[in-house]
């Protein structure tokens, strides 16, 4: 990113491929702000970020999610700001729409980065290594499945795809950054 322009970056992917820990180490290196969506849409529910999914009922939690996630897109369309999106919201067509806007107003200064990686590392960021009761069923299989979904709905949306298997937060956002540094040479 330009020291002049560095436009908006967008992070999707799942939950553990890092989105929030990578945006915090992108705006700390480049002093942006960094709209975290996660933690947003738990302090509008009076929660914590690891409970806001069972805090209210799912349904409830999808609505305010796409409403924020919406709002910080609009928001991304005219500032410079690093946006952890997660993926839970991608299905919100109002969602989409925002991408879309941030990716066609702001044409080769905003990037929309889609984090992947290995299905291994995801389940045990995710807490789904550990043993469990057979009562809980095919947890595993369901996450992998919907895993596999997002991260190819995610590699759809995305300009640039990093995989965080083996990186810590700060390498993941260094890569990020040397990503769109090569993208915003090719455009200009």
């Amino acid at each position: 990113m330009s020291a002049t322009a560095p436009g908006a970056v967008i992070l999707i992917g799942p939950a553990g491929a890092g989105c929030s820990s990578v945006a915090r180490a992108i705006g700390s290196a480049r002093g942006l702000p960094v709209l975290d969506l996660g933690r947003l849409v738990a302090d509008k529910l009076g929660t914590r970020p690891d409970l806001a999914l069972v805090a209210v009922p799912e349904t409830e939690y999808r609505r305010v999610e796409a409403d924020t996630a919406a709002r910080l897109l609009e928001r991304a369309v005219s500032e410079s700001v690093v946006v952890a999106l997660g993926s839970g919201c991608l299905e919100a067509r109002g969602v989409r729409q925002g991408l879309e806007r941030v990716r066609l107003v702001n044409r080769g200064t905003h990037h929309v980065v889609a984090l992947t990686c290995a299905t291994r590392a995801l389940a045990t960021r995710n807490g789904l290594d550990a043993p469990r009761s057979v009562a809980l069923g095919t947890i595993h299989h369901q996450f992998v499945q919907m895993l596999h979904a997002r991260q190819a709905q995610c590699r759809d949306l995305a300009d640039i795809i990093i995989d965080t298997t083996a990186t810590t937060p700060d390498e993941a956002g260094q890569k990020v950054m040397n990503a769109v540094a090569a993208e915003l040479s090719r455009h200009s």
